[in-house]
Formats: C-alpha cells, sequence, structure tokens
C-alpha cells in the first residue's frame, strides 16, 4: 500500500511537471513568433565576418546615438587586429594569439569578443568546442571562456567567443602577453586564418552618481526608504540574453544585456491610478469590503493591482535569420517597462 501511494505519488509529480514544461514551450513559442521567429534559427550556421560586425555594429551605435535617449551613454566601437609579426605558434592544439591592447585608465569595458576566421575541417565532421586562455607567464594559464565552433569542411568560416575578463585585464594595466587558442577534440587544431578583437567601451567618469534611466514624466521608479510599506513602483530588473537558455537568443548580438524593469507595490486608495476605470475599480472595491460580510469577501471586486502603465521598445542587432552571414536592425515593442501605476 504504502509502495503503491509512492509510485502513485511520483508519477503525479511528473504529470504536472510534464504539464508545467509544455505550458512554458507554449509560452516560448508565442513570444519567438511575435518576435518574427516563425522558424528555429540554426546557430551552427552562423557565419558573420569582422567586416559585417563592424558594419551593423556602427549603424547600431548611431542609431542609438539618435534616439534621443540622454540616459545613457552610447558606447563606442574599437578594434584591435591580430598583431602576426609577434604572434606564435603553438605546439600541439595550441595557437598563441597577440593583439596590441595598451592600458588605458580613460576607458571602461562593456563588452570583448574574439572573432576568428577559422580553416576548413576537411579530416573532421561536425562541432569543436575551443577554449581562450588568458596567458600569464611561461607555463601559467588564467582560462577565460569555452565555446562549441561549427568550422565548415569546405570553406573557412567565423566564429566569435568572449574574452572580456582578458581585454579588461590589459586595459585595467595588467600584462598583455596574448591569449591561447585550444581545441579540445583529440587531434585538433584551429589556427586562425584572421582574428581580431572588437570591443565597447566608454569614457570612465568618476565620482559621477548614477541617473535613474527613467526621470522622465511621472517618477515611478522605486525609492529607497525606510518606515511605510513600498506602494506601487518600478523596480530594476537586467536581462540576459544569454541567460535564457533558448537557441534563438544566440541570434541576438546586442545588447547582450539590458534593463527590463518590472512593476511591484501596493496601490492604497487615490494612489497613481493608470485610468478612470482603474479608478472606479478601486471605489468599488471599498465600498463593497465595507458593505460585505466575511463569509462573502471572496465575491468583492479585486482592488486596482501595480502594473506597467508605460512600455518602451528595444534596439536589437541580430543575425538576420534568412542569411546567417549577415546582421540586421530590428525594433521590438514593449520590452522594457518605463512607468509603473495602479490598474
Amino acid at each position: 500500500m504504502g509502495l503503491g501511494c509512492h509510485i502513485s505519488a511520483r508519477l503525479a509529480a511528473t504529470f504536472w511537471t510534464t504539464v508545467c514544461l509544455l505550458r512554458i514551450i507554449t509560452a516560448d513559442q508565442g513570444l519567438f513568433q511575435d518576435l518574427g521567429f516563425n522558424v528555429l534559427p540554426d546557430i551552427s550556421k552562423i557565419n558573420i565576418s569582422i567586416e559585417e560586425y563592424t558594419r551593423m555594429m556602427s549603424a547600431y551605435l548611431q542609431s542609438k546615438e539618435n534616439s534621443g535617449d540622454d540616459t545613457t551613454t552610447v558606447p563606442k566601437l574599437v578594434l584591435f587586429k591580430l598583431d602576426r609579426q609577434v604572434s606564435w605558434k603553438g605546439r600541439g592544439s595550441s595557437v598563441l594569439l597577440r593583439f596590441p591592447v595598451a592600458a588605458d585608465a580613460g576607458v571602461e569595458l562593456e563588452s570583448a569578443q574574439l572573432r576568428m576566421l577559422l580553416p576548413p575541417r576537411r579530416d573532421a565532421d561536425g562541432p569543436a568546442t575551443v577554449q581562450v586562455n588568458l596567458v600569464l607567464g611561461a607555463r601559467r594559464r588564467r582560462p577565460l571562456a569555452e565555446r562549441t565552433v561549427y568550422p565548415s569542411r569546405r570553406s573557412p568560416k567565423w566564429s566569435e567567443i568572449d574574452v572580456g575578463d582578458g581585454v579588461a585585464s590589459w586595459l585595467g594595466g595588467g600584462a598583455n602577453l596574448g591569449l591561447e587558442l585550444v581545441c579540445l577534440e583529440p587531434g585538433c587544431r584551429l589556427e586562425p586564418l584572421e582574428a581580431g578583437i572588437t570591443g565597447l567601451v566608454r569614457a570612465r567618469r568618476a565620482g559621477r552618481a548614477k541617473r535613474s534611466p527613467y526621470h522622465n514624466g511621472r517618477r515611478t521608479d522605486c525609492q529607497k526608504g525606510k518606515g511605510k510599506k513600498r506602494r506601487c513602483c518600478r523596480q530594476n530588473m537586467k536581462v540576459t540574453f544569454s541567460k535564457l537558455d533558448f537557441p534563438e537568443m544566440n541570434f541576438i548580438v546586442e545588447p547582450k544585456v539590458y534593463e527590463a524593469g518590472y512593476c511591484h507595490g501596493l496601490c492604497p486608495p487615490n494612489y497613481n491610478h493608470a485610468t478612470n476605470h482603474s479608478r472606479i475599480q478601486s471605489l468599488i472595491h471599498q465600498m463593497e469590503r465595507r458593505n460585505s460580510s466575511r463569509t462573502s469577501k471572496r465575491s468583492i471586486v479585486p482592488k486596482a493591482c501595480c502594473a506597467p502603465s508605460k512600455l518602451g521598445p528595444l534596439e536589437i542587432l541580430l543575425v538576420d535569420k534568412d542569411d546567417p552571414s549577415k546582421l540586421m536592425l530590428e525594433k521590438w515593442d514593449n520590452m522594457k517597462v518605463i512607468e509603473c501605476a495602479c490598474s
């Protein structure tokens, strides 16, 4: 009897887990269709050259500059080309790459990627795993990143991998002894035909307080304070696309991270109503609550809830879904919470 109950409980848990997963998948498919992903992209076919990246990234940054949003500083694109005169071809599966990145206390790094044109792998089929290490000395290495790349058997193909920690170290004054590229597959060696580091940097502004990115119009971003319970306001919520763990997100080049925000807090009477309807709903809720008995409180009209009252778009630089060798600019609507109100 006990064993049967135990098995039944496990089956029930498995059933409800499956139901929840199916609901999540259905919701995600609806989101991706709204964003234009009617056909799932194939990340193994992405082949963005360094020239295409710099061209479209420059257009993306120029578009942000022209948007009129003065709340954040638009970063600057920098490019460091491979220094072939001092590059050393390592032994076995490793290759040492050197780039002319010097210390610069006047800038702070936002992101940096190593972009490589990998030669064809005629002796193998399928993806390969590569690791990039920061060279600290003759025998000292610090792992920076590991990534699956998809070389072609017939022609050279571009790949990229994050090296932000390494470039930040160099800009901060650390010794620049290069990067070590290691192919982790047995008998594999990937010596790039071309390589470069692209980075986004901002001018360092010491001693300047950060401004709220939502200061225009009604100020509904949450303020730090003690005492009263927090009323309906806008909270910060950073979204990192790569952590959403969906293959579609690999097509997003910029932004890597963005401030989405969310609304949370109490909606007391006569507080920041979004519409006349929400004001009437709040009045009806108060009236019914005063006149109702304890047994009938479940039927009371609910009070207004804290919800977004103003949403903003997000400009996206992503891989062209019809041509994986090109990048494109899109504007996705209703991606950022600008203001909150009781609705």
